[in-house]
């Protein structure tokens, strides 16, 4: 949930120094002054290897604990960076703005029961840090714990009035708990308020489109959609540029690499590959969650739900190199053994790290529908990995992606208009129809319309893919739901029965996807759809 920018994990280019916003915190470090430079320089291991020189000469210093540990957890070193929030909490528990920093990153780091202790004890030393109150309220909702988020919400909003963003959430909150017109009522008073950022103004639209496409109001969804839209397009310019450009990069790599990369890969691969990977990816708002869920209930499989470990620091890893700036067969050809075996180790640490247990003998999958525009940097890494592409109707593809928010981002940044929404669709379907023609990986396809309709025999071919024995608890997967924190922005949905009323959802937005018809009718007629 991206209720506000102060709610999210902020990047390390736009971090001021600690000591700027707690004050009393310490000193800052001109060995931490050069660490920030070298990372606004995206020279990332040094500057690293400069914060953790930091706190190894000033192991008391606050401002070295909260600077390394909020860099070790923007790449992924999450038990580095754990190990220094205990030591921060371990040298002064008893400042709420120093708790509130460190539940934050906790959050970050999949920690969140480490995270809701430390706003829990926040807020029990003060009630002035208003975003504490929104930090705990999104993780007990996301554990499905509504009535307790609720009165946090309305506490917050007792003590701050104005906080707009507690304001949002309460209101999602309300439409949970079944309080429908209260919801509404509050999200159209959210839109026109002259104080709202844009994003939150986005999020409140959306949430007022989705709401009249369940009541089928279908014309004032639609127009609620594209005023959501609206909001986030002045935001986008820099987040569509970047996106055109990775686009491009990853297009020209996905033509380069050809079969005979593919068989030289997996013949030259070590015989166990690094562990036992599958991957489930697709395009967003395929209908790849149920199928995790599913698998993820069988014993001899554990999955990663939507990290950004690979694709943000293992994929340039393996190609970028003094002469390669951009990713090329040619480059991921050269990579040494020795590095891929590296980072096939640090790709397994990262998963068990989030996990928080080890992997050992199970099958790791990993779900995030965005691998398949990386997915020959994965095919380099492990050859061998089992694929599941999961497909769905591509017009109601589109349609999901248009009605939900998602923070911007090169992927979502896709998302603001119909027609570019559906030529980024049929760009990834072509790659990956490129690809399968061309890998040595085994691979399966699995459609949502069958998995909803036809559950068990959809299961047993996803099992048998992976040469595992059936295990009919498979079946019961929703059981595990009340425990499990589902990282997808569908983690609401997948709680729920298997319900067909998703399924042939386009059709009640033919008229306002007739540009896009065009550009989807090719994906469409050679699936069968």
């Amino acid at each position: 949930m991206d209720v506000s920018r102060r709610a999210k994990w902020i990047d390390m280019k736009s971090v001021q120094p600690p000591s700027s916003f707690i004050p009393g915190l310490g000193a800052d470090l001109p060995a931490l002054r050069k660490a920030r430079a070298l990372w606004q320089a995206n020279r990332f291991e040094e500057a690293l290897q400069q914060f953790e020189e930091a706190v190894r000469r000033h192991p008391n210093n606050l401002v070295a604990l909260v600077d390394a540990s909020r860099a070790l957890g923007a790449r992924f070193e999450i038990r580095r960076a754990e190990a220094l929030l205990d030591r921060l909490l371990e040298l002064t528990e008893r400042k709420p703005e120093l708790l509130h920093l460190a539940g934050q990153t906790y959050r970050m780091i999949f920690r969140p029961e480490k995270a809701m202790a430390c706003f829990e004890r926040a807020l029990a030393r003060t009630k002035d840090i208003a975003d504490s109150f929104l930090e705990l309220a999104i993780l007990y909702e996301r554990r499905h714990r509504l009535d307790e988020a609720e009165s946090l919400l309305s506490e917050c909003l007792r003590l701050n009035p104005d906080y707009l963003e507690a304001q949002f959430f309460r209101l999602r909150l309300l439409r949970r708990l079944k309080r429908e017109t209260e919801a509404e009522s509050g999200m159209r008073s959210l839109v026109d308020h002259p104080a709202a950022h844009p994003a939150l103004k986005a999020q409140a639209w959306a949430e007022m489109a989705q709401a009249f496409d369940r009541s089928a109001r279908f014309k004032e969804a639609w127009d609620a959609m594209l005023q959501s839209k609206r909001c986030l397009m002045p935001l986008a310019g820099s987040v569509l540029r970047e996106s055109d450009a990775v686009l491009g990069h990853l297009n020209r790599l996905a033509a380069s690499v050809t079969p005979e990369h593919y068989l030289r890969w997996s013949e030259t691969a070590p015989p166990s590959g690094g562990g036992r990977t599958a991957i489930l990816t697709s395009f967003p708002r395929s209908g790849t969650t149920l199928l995790e869920q599913v698998l993820d209930a069988h014993s001899q499989v554990v999955s990663s739900d939507e990290r950004e470990a690979f694709a943000r620091d293992v994929f340039p890893s393996i190609w970028q190199s003094p002469g390669s700036s951009v990713p090329t067969a040619a480059a991921m050809d050269g990579a040494p053994e020795e590095r891929l075996q590296r980072l096939r180790s640090r790709y397994f640490s990262y998963m068990e790290a989030a996990l928080q247990e080890p992997i050992g003998e199970r099958v790791h999958l990993d779900k995030n529908p965005p691998l398949t525009m990386v997915l020959p940097g994965f095919l380099r890494l492990f050859p061998r990995t089992h694929i599941f592409f999961a497909l769905r109707d591509p017009r109601d593809v589109v349609v999901s992606c248009l009605m939900q928010y998602l923070p911007l981002n090169p992927i979502s940044v896709s998302f603001l208009t119909p027609e570019r929404a559906a030529r980024r669709y049929a760009n990834d379907l072509a790659v990956w129809r490129l690809m399968k023609e061309r890998i040595v990986a085994p691979w399966i396809e699995i459609r949502y319309e069958d998995t909803v309709l036809q559950l068990e025999r959809e299961a047993r071919r996803a099992i048998e893919f992976l040469g595992l024995p059936w295990e009919s608890e498979v079946l019961k997967y929703r059981d595990r739901l009340n425990e499990k924190v589902v990282g997808s922005p569908t983690y609401e949905a997948v709680r729920q029965p298997l319900y067909k009323h998703a399924m042939g959802r386009w059709k009640n937005y033919e008229e306002f996807l007739a540009p896009c018809l065009p550009i989807l009718q090719p994906i469409v007629s050679e699936f069968g759809y």
